[in-house]
C-alpha cells in the first residue's frame, strides 16, 4: 500500500511536520497554561478564604466585647452591621466569583464546604440584622450565641477548606510539573526521531558524498555520487554528478590547452635560451662572422625550422653570409641576390610557399619552393636605423608552423643580430681609428706626452721613450709621474706646468737630462728641449688632462735663447 506522504515533496513533508509540532506544542502549551490558572486560583481562593475567616473572627470578638461590657448604643449596633456588612461583601466576592465557579463545580468537597459555610455565613448575617439598641440583655445574649456558634462552625469549615484548598493546589501543581515532564520528555523522543531521521536522510548521504569528494580530491575522476530522485540529496547528488561530468569534459579540454600552452612554452624558452646565447656570444666574440653562424644555428634550434640563413647588403647586392641546416640550396642557389630582392624582404614577412595565398613573385621564393620547401619567414636586420640585410628561416613539408611566433622570434633575433653586429662593425672603425692615431703619434717628429690632474703619466709617443732613453717595447705610462721628475724639480719648472691645470698654455727651454732620474734607470743623454704645455677640456669643458710637447732644440738655437724658462 502506497503510503500518503509519499507523492509529496520534502518541502512539503517539511511543513506537515513542522505543522503537526506546532499544534502538538500548542496543545502542550494551553494544557500547561489551564494547570498555572488553577494553581493561581487555588491560591487566590485561599488568600481570600483567610481574609474571610479573620473577618469572621473580628466580628465574633467585637460581639463579645460588647455583650460582656453591655453596651450597645445606636453606634455600636452600626458599628457591627458595617463590619457584617463588609464582611458580607468579601463573601460574596469568594461565592459569587464565576471565576471560582469552575474549581467548586471539579471539587465536590469544596463546593459542599462553600455551600455550608454560606449557610451558616446567612444564619450569622440574618441574626446581626435582628440587633437594635433597644433589645434586653436575654435578648442581645441569645442573639450573641447563635451567632457566636455559628461563627466557630464557620472558622472550623474555612480550616478545612482552607487545607483542602492547599491540597488541590499542590495537586494541580504536581500535574502541571508532571505534564512539564512529559512535555520534556516527549519533545527530547521527539528531536531523537528527528535526529535520526536527519542522520538517516541527510547526514548519512553527506557522508557518502564527503567520501565520493575525497575519492575525488585523490584523483579518482570517475567517482561519482548516490543518485536518487525521491530525496533532494538524491536530486543534489544528480546534479552534482553532471556538474563533476562538466567538469571532466572541460578538465580534458584544459588538459589539451595546457598541453598545447607548454609546448608553446618550452618553445618559447627555447627562443629565449637563443637570444641569449647569441647575446652571451656577441658579448664574448666582435666577429661579425662567428655572430652570424652563431644567429642562424640558434634561429634554425629555436623556431625547428630545417635551414636558415643571413644576408648582408653590399653595395646593390645581397651576400649570403652564414647558412646552416639540412640543405646546402643557399649556397648551391642563392648565395648572391639582387636589390630586388632585398626591397621585397625589407620588411618581416612570413607565408607559405604553395597553396592559394602563396608568394612566388620572388626569385629566392621561387627557389626554394623549387627545392621542397613549404613555408618562409623572413626579418629585416637594421641597425641604428638602417638597413644591413635579412634572416631567413624555411621548412620542408607538413611542418608545424606557427607564423606569427615564427615572425615574431626572427623579428627578435634579427634585433639582436643587427645591434651585435652593428656594435662589433662599430668596435672595429672605432679599433682602426685608435691604431691610426697612435700609428699618427708615433710618427710625428717630436715628443708627447698626456698627463692627468695627479700628473700620472697616461701615453707617450716614440720619440719622447727615445729622449728619454727608455725601452721602446715595454710601457712606460703609469710609472712615470711628472711632478716626481727631479728635472723639473731641480730647475723650477713644476710650477709652470701646475699653471696649465689651471688653464694656461706655457713654454719653456730646459736642459734635461733623464739620467739624473734616479728611479727609473733612464738611458738618454742630457738635451735642450723647448717644452710647450696646454691643457686638454672634456665634453663639459672641465679640465681633464694636459698635454706636453717635447722638441729638441740644436746648439744654435740653444745659444739663441739662451736656454731660459717662459
Amino acid at each position: 500500500m502506497k503510503l500518503p506522504f509519499t507523492g509529496l515533496s520534502n518541502i512539503q513533508k517539511f511543513f506537515i511536520s513542522l505543522t503537526i509540532i506546532f499544534l502538538i506544542a500548542l496543545f502542550d502549551y494551553r494544557a500547561f497554561l489551564n494547570r498555572s490558572k488553577q494553581v493561581e486560583l487555588y491560591e487566590d481562593l485561599n488568600y481570600r478564604l483567610s481574609s474571610v475567616r479573620v473577618s469572621i473572627a473580628k466580628l465574633e470578638y467585637l460581639l463579645d466585647m460588647f455583650v460582656v461590657a453591655r453596651r450597645f448604643e445606636n453606634t455600636t449596633v452600626d458599628l457591627i452591621k458595617n463590619d457584617v456588612a463588609k464582611l458580607d461583601e468579601n463573601m460574596n466576592e469568594v461565592l459569587g466569583n464565576a471565576e471560582y465557579s469552575e474549581l467548586l463545580q471539579n471539587n465536590t468537597l469544596l463546593s459542599e464546604g462553600f455551600a455550608s459555610i454560606s449557610d451558616d455565613w446567612l444564619t450569622i448575617k440574618n441574626e446581626v440584622k435582628r440587633l437594635e439598641p433597644t433589645m434586653s440583655q436575654d435578648e442581645i445574649m441569645l442573639l450573641h450565641n447563635a451567632v457566636d456558634v455559628n461563627t466557630v462552625l464557620v472558622t472550623e469549615k474555612a480550616d478545612r477548606l482552607i487545607s483542602a484548598i492547599d491540597e488541590s493546589r499542590k495537586t494541580v501543581f504536581a500535574q502541571a510539573k508532571s505534564l512539564a515532564l512529559q512535555s520534556i520528555i516527549g519533545f527530547i523522543f521527539l528531536i531523537l526521531f528527528a535526529s535520526l531521521i536527519l542522520y538517516k536522510k541527510v547526514l548519512t548521504p553527506i557522508n557518502k558524498a564527503v567520501d565520493i569528494a575525497r575519492r575525488l580530491l585523490a584523483g579518482n575522476s570517475g567517482a561519482r555520487f548516490k543518485e536518487d530522485s525521491g530525496s533532494a540529496m538524491g536530486k543534489l547528488a544528480f546534479e552534482l554528478n553532471k556538474l563533476l561530468d562538466s567538469a571532466n569534459d572541460a578538465r580534458i579540454i584544459e588538459e589539451s590547452k595546457n598541453l598545447i600552452l607548454e609546448q608553446q612554452l618550452k618553445r618559447k624558452d627555447l627562443q629565449i635560451e637563443s637570444l641569449t646565447g647569441l647575446l652571451t656570444y656577441a658579448g664574448r666574440s666582435l666577429s661579425q662572422t662567428d655572430i652570424f653562424h652563431t644567429a642562424v644555428r640558434e634561429a634554425i634550434a629555436a623556431s625547428g625550422a630545417d635551414t636558415a640563413a643571413i644576408y648582408i647588403a653590399e653595395g646593390m647586392s645581397l651576400k649570403l653570409k652564414a647558412s646552416a641546416g639540412s640543405d646546402d640550396i643557399f649556397i648551391k642557389e642563392a648565395s648572391v641576390l639582387s636589390s630586388e630582392d632585398f626591397n621585397f624582404f625589407e620588411s618581416p614577412k612570413a607565408f607559405w610557399l604553395r597553396g592559394p595565398g602563396g608568394f612566388t613573385s620572388n626569385a629566392l621564393a621561387e627557389k626554394l619552393k623549387a627545392g621542397g620547401f613549404e613555408f618562409l619567414a623572413v626579418s629585416p636586420i637594421s641597425y641604428n636605423r638602417e638597413s644591413m640585410g635579412f634572416i631567413v628561416a624555411v621548412f620542408r613539408e607538413n611542418a608545424d608552423v606557427n607564423s606569427d611566433g615564427i615572425a615574431r622570434f626572427l623579428r627578435a633575433i634579427a634585433s639582436g643580430i643587427g645591434v651585435s653586429a652593428g656594435h662589433s662593425g662599430l668596435f672595429q672603425s672605432e679599433l682602426n681609428s685608435k691604431k691610426f692615431f697612435e700609428r699618427l703619434i708615433n710618427q710625428v717628429p717630436f715628443g708627447l706626452a698626456v698627463f692627468d690632474k695627479e700628473g700620472g703619466c697616461l701615453m707617450l709617443n716614440n720619440v719622447l721613450k727615445r729622449y728619454l732613453g727608455f725601452d721602446q717595447r715595454t710601457s712606460f705610462a703609469g710609472a712615470y709621474n711628472i711632478f716626481k721628475d727631479e728635472v723639473f724639480s731641480s730647475q723650477g719648472m713644476l710650477e709652470t706646468i701646475r699653471k696649465t691645470y689651471e688653464g694656461y698654455s706655457t713654454e719653456f727651454i730646459i736642459n734635461y737630462n733623464p739620467s739624473q732620474i734616479q728611479k727609473y734607470a733612464l738611458s738618454g743623454t742630457n738635451r735642450t728641449l723647448r717644452i710647450k704645455s696646454f691643457p686638454l677640456y672634456d665634453a663639459g669643458g672641465e679640465i681633464s688632462n694636459i698635454a706636453l710637447i717635447y722638441e729638441e732644440l740644436t746648439e744654435a738655437e740653444s745659444t739663441l735663447t739662451g736656454g731660459e724658462g717662459l
